[in-house]
């Protein structure tokens, strides 16, 4: 049996479980080299580099950038159109004041588990700032149960990208970091996570950070994490 290319320990040590699970997912659906070679080990070695800092750096600080933004969210809707008392007869279909979105209930309270396409029966509630977000998912991204590491970068990227309330900035960069990052990270081709692709991916990660208007202490300090991890891509 071929085996995969091989990395450094020190990088290995680095991948949380979490992300190990995916990792191991997405190299069981990949085609066996025939051979390896210097640069597919040199590329494997760039993806993951990449993911564990998505993983580790970038998704720790959208995960604490979106949740301010979509508490209070949702307490304007709790207030003005009572979503924590939804009904089947009564509920928001769009998102407001725009109504260009479709909100999903299959992902809220179980519901699509519970009761399949049966959506008189749907529990309409939306009680958290969790429940809030997943309005705005398709079904299958809604299996997080918080803003914690079962909501991964996809999700995060996909939230702000969607929703009206974030900075239009940061909505046209988290869209280019889920088209030329996450996406091509998620559906790998290790052939070409050449030198380039790796630069231009740290780049854009961190253009994200610089646009989400941290304090100075905290862009600096993430800048500075994300230069790390691009160095051992490069040694």
């Amino acid at each position: 049996m071929e085996e995969e290319p091989s990395t450094s320990s020190g990088i290995k040590r680095s991948i949380p479980q979490e992300l190990q699970d995916e990792i191991d997912e997405i190299v069981s659906k990949r085609p066996r080299a025939t051979a390896k070679s210097a640069d597919l080990d040199e590329n494997l070695k760039r993806w993951l580099v990449v993911g564990i800092c998505l993983h580790s750096v970038k998704s720790p600080v959208m995960r604490k950038y979106v949740v301010p933004i979509l508490s209070k969210l949702c307490y304007q809707l709790s207030v003005k159109h009572n979503i924590d008392e939804q009904t089947f007869s009564k509920h928001l279909q769009k998102h407001p004041p725009t109504n260009k979105t479709f909100y999903n209930y299959e992902g809220v309270n179980n519901n699509k588990v519970k009761h399949g396409s049966y959506k008189q029966r749907y529990d309409f509630k939306i009680k958290s700032v969790v429940d809030l977000s997943k309005l705005f998912l398709q079904t299958h991204m809604t299996h997080y149960t918080g803003f914690d590491d079962t909501c991964d970068s996809s999700t995060l990227l996909r939230l702000i990208i969607k929703i009206d309330q974030f900075d239009p900035v940061v909505k046209l960069v988290s869209e280019d970091v889920r088209r030329y990052i996450r996406n091509p990270w998620a559906h790998c081709d290790f052939t070409k996570w050449d030198a380039v692709k790796y630069s231009n991916s740290f780049q854009l990660m961190k253009k994200l950070v610089k646009d989400l208007k941290l304090s100075l202490n905290e862009e600096t300090q993430i800048i500075g994490e994300i230069e790390k991890w691009e160095m051992n891509g490069n040694v």
